[in-house]
């Protein structure tokens, strides 16, 4: 039996540092106003009639976010502490994401002598928890410095690298601080929310195209049905039905088109991108004749599910990381999650294992029918007025956050949580994109290239295993 790694001080250095930067954030006087006193950086952050000396804000809100960051690093460095050089490596460029609000700050303050910080001015109402802040941040990039042992092969650098989705976290965090640097304003609070939330029912819809991409398959039918599944919640809702039911219908309706789907592609053996491309069609007439062009409107304000902000968090978002962290561990753990794996990495020894191949197609497309559902909910309740067209590209946004995130084209491979960190990737591409004044249309270009880098890249790394 293999003996426990032994912990050392080094190991806890992530927590540490993030437990600083958190407790700065909510809980120390950032600044010292005229006539209010201490003031939190909270406080600044929520309202702008607080910041009387005009200190600069924008950038703040991913001081926090960082910290989180860094914290869940630690944790994973104290639980598998022979990965602590590519962690040291990942908590280092988060702490660059804390550093670049003060590179934005000192850009756009009046620096004047220490001799001068008197009462009144900004500089020289700073309090210490600004300064340590500042000092947390600076180590947790320099922590990466400090000597750490030799990691066994399967947690060296170049082996945590060879995975999507640390390759899209690194990717994710360094565009954020250039980005941030080039732009304060894409540091903005709203900016960042929005592109956390704006397009959470596009991960969720990858969410179910994933489990379908994985057993090799695909459904290029997802951005018809949401749009359909969307008008039907909206006019459930207007004709009197309460909205929780409103809510429920298009997973049931998604479910069964799933079905159908799943029953085409099982039992007829008709390949599945044959099915969903005629089912494509299909939906989007019914859409366009049923709707007739008319936008649903005049839904009851309980209705919005979208608008909701329980503890202040904005529910796209939590619906989308509770739904991301339930497919991985299912993936991961279940019988069928795994045989799902199986499935799409060799049918003809999944078939001789035992497993029931038509089962498990059936199964996946229904699953993926609800996911459609649930994103269709999200869709529909995000603005006060449905659209009666489905949402632009929204097949090849849905695919391409699967496919980038690490999910194999030929199946077998891929997890949850890459193809969600992939929409927040495209998502920041498109915005940064605006910040930087370049057209957004070049995010089409973008998306084929990074589509076209990662299937070769499956593809290369699939001969090397055969090799």
């Amino acid at each position: 039996m293999s003996r426990p790694p032994q912990r050392r001080p080094l190991d806890f250095i992530g927590i540490a540092l993030a437990l600083v930067i958190i407790g700065a954030y909510f809980t120390l006087p950032f600044v010292v106003q005229p006539e209010r006193g201490p003031s939190t950086v909270a406080v600044l952050t929520e309202s702008k009639k607080a910041n009387e000396l005009g200190v600069f804000k924008t950038g703040l809100e991913v001081i926090p976010l960082a910290g989180l960051g860094i914290l869940l690093l630690g944790i994973w460095n104290v639980i598998a502490p022979a990965a602590g050089r590519a962690i040291a490596l990942l908590t280092s460029v988060a702490g660059l994401l804390v550093v670049v609000y003060y590179i934005n700050f000192f850009r756009n303050t009046p620096i004047s002598p220490p001799s001068e910080w008197g009462e009144g001015t900004i500089l020289g109402s700073l309090d210490l928890a600004f300064w340590v802040m500042l000092v947390a941040g600076a180590l947790a990039i320099l922590q990466i410095l400090i000597p750490r042992s030799v990691p066994d092969e399967r947690y060296r650098i170049r082996k945590l690298f060879g995975n999507q989705e640390s390759v899209i976290l690194f990717g994710l965090l360094l565009l954020i601080f250039f980005i941030g640097i080039a732009n304060p304003r894409f540091l903005q609070e709203r900016n960042i929310s929005d592109n956390l939330q704006g397009n959470a029912y596009i991960a969720v819809a990858a969410l179910g195209m994933t489990m379908v991409i994985v057993t090799g398959n695909i459904d290029i039918s997802v951005g018809s049905l949401v749009g359909l599944l969307a008008v039907i919640s909206g006019r459930l809702v207007v004709s009197g039905l309460p909205a929780p039911l409103a809510w429920l219908a298009p997973l049931i309706v998604g479910a069964g088109f799933g079905a159908f789907i799943g029953f085409l592609v099982a039992y007829l053996r008709i390949p599945s991108i044959v099915v969903t491309l005629g089912m494509l069609s299909i939906i989007k007439g019914i859409l366009i004749i049923w709707a007739g062009g008319e936008r649903v409107r005049d839904m009851p304000p309980e209705y919005f599910l979208s608008q909701m902000r329980p503890l202040g968090i904005p529910m796209p978002i939590i619906i989308m990381v509770v739904l991301t962290i339930v497919v991985v561990l299912w993936m991961r753990y279940s019988a069928t999650g795994r045989a799902f794996y199986a499935l799409g990495g060799n049918a003809e020894a999944a078939r001789l294992s035992g497993l029931s191949q038509r089962r498990l197609l059936m199964t996946v497309f229904i699953l993926n029918g609800v996911f459609i559902g649930i994103a269709s909910v999200m869709y529909s309740t995000q603005f006060n007025i449905i659209q009666a067209t489905p949402p632009p590209a929204l097949e090849l946004s849905v695919i391409t956050a699967s496919v980038v995130g690490g999910v194999s084209i030929l199946g077998g491979t891929g997890t949850a949580i890459g193809s969600t960190m992939a929409t927040l990737l495209l998502n920041f591409i498109r915005s940064a994109m605006i910040f930087i004044n370049v057209s957004p249309f070049w995010l089409k270009a973008v998306q084929g290239l990074l589509i076209l880098a990662t299937v070769l890249a499956d593809l290369i790394r699939r001969r090397r295993q055969r090799l």
